[in-house]
């Protein structure tokens, strides 16, 4: 008898520790031969390496090349002037000429008597005239020595430009000879030639503009 109620003991514990208590103290059935893996969610202990490709944008600066264009500009020296070639950030415009004639030249014993204190404004319509408009004072500015000097420096710069043959002044303006050409009236490489050295036509000594005496010739 107490050999037979020690076998039901045991079998009753046997039987407990088969079972697991759930929700609400109910008795749930494990089957032994799954093991504990059909009731615990899976874990994995691998780990997953993500491979991010990268750019390098924007590291380096960009560098803009701006394309430059040859102008022919001519600068003094003993007296004469003296072509010479200046790259020039494109688009190339009459103005931006002017100002590199006020800003002179650099070196070679070059120098220039367009005067960089004054406005001179010049324009074209796309005929081949440019305009080229003087401040009222512009001679006073100056020296008398290089008034004929100024205006071959800038008639025969303009005139080397492209698309322009004849430059017309709003102010009367000297001639190598002395004789002044009225405002309107066009001149041409031509006209001043002589300062380059490839003419003899006369001596180009310069001559003060005669703008108050009544004895000056005005060509019209």
């Amino acid at each position: 008898m107490r050999v037979r109620l020690v076998a039901i003991c045991v079998l009753f514990t046997a039987t407990a520790v088969a079972c697991s208590v759930v929700d609400e103290g109910k008795v749930e059935r494990i089957d032994p031969q799954f093991g504990l893996d059909d009731t615990l969610p899976a874990t994995s202990s691998s780990t997953t390496t993500t491979l991010i490709e990268t750019t390098t944008t924007g590291l380096e600066p960009a560098t803009t090349v701006v394309p430059n264009e040859p102008v022919t500009l001519y600068f003094v020296t003993n007296g004469q002037l003296t072509p010479t070639l200046q790259p020039m950030a494109t688009p190339v415009t009459l103005q931006k000429i002017i100002t590199a004639l006020q800003l002179g030249p650099f070196g070679d014993g070059l120098r220039t008597v367009v005067p960089d204190n004054v406005d001179i404004r010049v324009a074209t319509d796309g005929s081949g005239v440019a305009t080229v408009t003087l401040p009222d004072d512009f001679f006073v500015l100056v020296a008398l020595p290089n008034q004929r000097l100024v205006i071959a420096q800038l008639v025969l710069t303009i005139t080397s430009s492209r698309g322009v043959g004849q430059v017309v002044f709003n102010q009367r303006v000297p001639l190598p000879s002395g004789v002044e050409r009225a405002p309107g009236v066009e001149l041409t490489f031509a006209d001043y030639e002589i300062y380059t050295g490839t003419s003899s036509q006369f001596d180009p000594d310069p001559l003060p503009l005669a703008a108050t005496t009544t004895s000056s010739t005005v060509q019209d």
